[in-house]
């Protein structure tokens, strides 16, 4: 990638306190991008803010918002829009899991997966996507998971809200690409965050919980590396994972093989 790709171009990313949105900001900041940085947790955010802003981004500002709230998600992205113009790319990455059967999770704690996921997500797109339009095109990048390729044991409202990502943004960027717009649909296996402990069991608490096997993921820098290269690059799709990649092989092309392993899975 060159040098100054990024040099005085404006990012915005949510979910950017920490994990794969906190390492994605750090990397641009290191070429010298003009961040703007969304999350729930301002103490971290702030921190966030203030690590990119020594790694050398231009500017590293950042606003706390409940991005559940799609009400508040268009409020902050038209106040920040004010602010910094239309984003060079826009990184839609925050989320939350899920750590429950179907029949045991409440409706609400679906809803509040979906709101957050997807509502949230689709809320500051469309605030932003006339304005990137007017500004001649941008990027846009959208953090799904393996379960947005396919469903899994105790994920199923997680499930449903990246398919939805992955389908509507895939949709923006048909829409739209004859005006510049490009997106792409980022698709993290296991990646060595603290995704399952905050996950949301049935009754809407934290599960607390690292998941067997998280360890073995990859870095979030090497994540975040790949990520971007997929960007600059204008990938439609780009699968970041390690040795994990090939479960989506096998649920593509060899499913009853897919089937055994998804099905291992012990229920909390």
């Amino acid at each position: 990638m060159p040098k100054n790709f990024l040099k005085d171009k404006v990012v915005w990313i949510t979910g950017a306190s920490t994990g794969i949105g906190l390492e994605m900001a750090l990397f641009a900041a290191h070429f010298g991008a003009r961040l703007y940085l969304f999350s729930s947790r301002k103490k971290l955010l702030g921190e966030a803010a203030e690590a990119c802003f020594a790694a050398g981004a231009a500017t590293a500002l950042f606003e706390t918002v409940d991005l559940s709230n799609w009400e508040s998600a268009v409020s902050v992205a038209a106040k920040t829009l004010a602010i910094s113009g239309a984003p060079d790319y826009l990184v839609l990455n925050a989320g939350i899991s899920q750590r429950s059967l179907s029949a045991q999770t409440d409706l609400a704690v679906s809803q509040k997966i979906l709101d957050l996921n997807f509502f949230g997500a689709v809320g500051v797109a469309r605030t932003v996507l006339p304005a990137m339009i007017e500004h001649g095109g941008g990027h846009i990048g959208v953090t799904t998971s393996f379960v947005g390729v396919f469903g899994f044991p105790l994920r199923s409202s997680y499930a449903a809200s990246k398919h939805a990502l992955k389908g509507y943004f895939e949709s923006v960027g048909l829409e739209y690409g004859s005006d510049n717009i490009h997106v792409t649909i980022a698709v993290p296996g296991r990646v060595r965050t603290s995704i399952s402990a905050k996950a949301l069991s049935g009754d809407g608490s934290p599960y607390g919980k690292n998941d067997p096997g998280l360890e073995k993921g990859i870095d979030p820098k090497r994540c975040a590396k790949r990520y971007w290269k997929a960007l600059i690059r204008g990938r439609r799709e780009i699968v970041i994972s390690g040795f994990d990649s090939l479960i989506v092989f096998l649920y593509r092309y060899m499913y009853p093989v897919f089937k055994i392993i998804a099905t291992r899975v012990n229920p909390v």
